[in-house]
């Protein structure tokens, strides 16, 4: 989940990054770059974390050249965070829901960098810190209660486990085709985005090559 995650974070940011003036103050944007170069950064020490990236290639070039330390991204982390959450709360609602989104990302990344320096986290400690969510808790029955429906829903041979696995399989993009399913994905986020909200030119028809 994780590297699904950081990746939409990487695309939606990144393009905000590059909006003009007249769609979100010159200071947010700058705070979104920085999000998405510490997150670059510390994909460099988590190979897991960034599972692709659609933004500015000069930005990974960068971030790989210079390589800063987890210690160091953890630092600036907090300080991008001191300063988002100082921001006066814009007046646009669109705008405050991007800082506190932007916001509440960079959290994730202060857990994520705390991690990879020895921080150790309980399960729903984790999850809090770096999905702003926490798994409900249920006892035995509700349990029972969902094995029943699913041996309903998936009527066969072979045990529930085993059937699930075969539903699953028909769902699992092969490797090769990753690339292009994400490319599509992303082209159809944009086409209903337009729907609902005017982007800069720039990137009404930009390629995610």
């Amino acid at each position: 989940m994780r590297k699904i995650l950081t990746l939409l974070f990487i695309v939606v940011l990144s393009a905000c990054a590059s909006s003009t003036a007249t769609t979100a103050p010159a200071a947010m944007n700058a705070a979104a770059e920085r999000y998405v170069k510490l997150v670059l950064a510390l994909g460099e020490h988590d190979a897991d974390y960034v599972d692709a990236y659609y933004g500015p290639p000069e930005w990974r070039t960068d971030v790989k050249a210079k390589k800063p330390p987890v210690a160091q991204i953890h630092d600036e982390a907090v300080a991008l965070d001191k300063e988002l959450r100082a921001m006066p709360k814009p007046a646009d609602e669109m705008l405050a829901l991007r800082r506190e989104y932007l916001a509440r990302q960079t959290e994730s990344l202060i857990a994520r960098a705390e991690m990879l320096q020895g921080r150790k986290m309980t399960f729903d400690e984790e999850s809090q810190a770096l999905y702003d969510a926490v798994a409900p808790h249920h006892d035995e029955a509700y349990f029972e209660q969902l094995t029943a429906s699913l041996n309903a829903e998936l009527p066969g041979d072979g045990s529930l486990a085993d059937r699930i696995d075969a539903f699953k399989h028909d769902f699992i993009i092969p490797k090769e085709k990753l690339d292009p399913v994400f490319k599509r994905a992303i082209e159809g986020c944009r086409s209903r985005t337009l729907q609902h909200i005017e982007l800069p030119p720039a990137r009404r028809s930009r390629s995610s090559t």
